[in-house]
């Protein structure tokens, strides 16, 4: 269950890489992949992008930033801390302090 409580940080390099694509949304989705044969497990998808249903997410407001969050992200730490990772095709946003159901072995 989602917590409104839950404090929001937004590290620079994200503002920055945010504010070069001319973006002012940040969306954290949960999703549930696997099933049938397959164990589930979730993933966490953060794009750029106001969702379709906003009914669906809890909307905050951090740094000029809107920040839409799934009503069934579950948040294991205080804070819900966006940052940006590095990699060869440029970067991706993740966050961390989420509560995601893990793939079993």
């Amino acid at each position: 269950m989602m917590n409104k409580n839950i404090t929001i940080k937004i590290d620079d390099d994200v503002l920055e890489w945010m504010n070069k694509k001319r973006k002012r949304v940040l969306t954290l989705r949960v999703n549930t992949t696997g099933g049938g044969c397959c164990p589930t497990f979730e993933i966490a998808d953060i794009n750029l992008f106001k969702p379709d249903q906003v009914e669906n997410f809890e909307t905050f407001e951090q740094n000029d930033i809107t920040v839409y969050i799934s009503k069934n992200t579950r948040i294991s730490a205080p804070t819900l801390h966006f940052i940006l990772k590095k990699n060869l095709i440029g970067a991706t946003i993740q966050a961390e302090g989420l509560s995601l159901k893990k793939r079993d072995p």
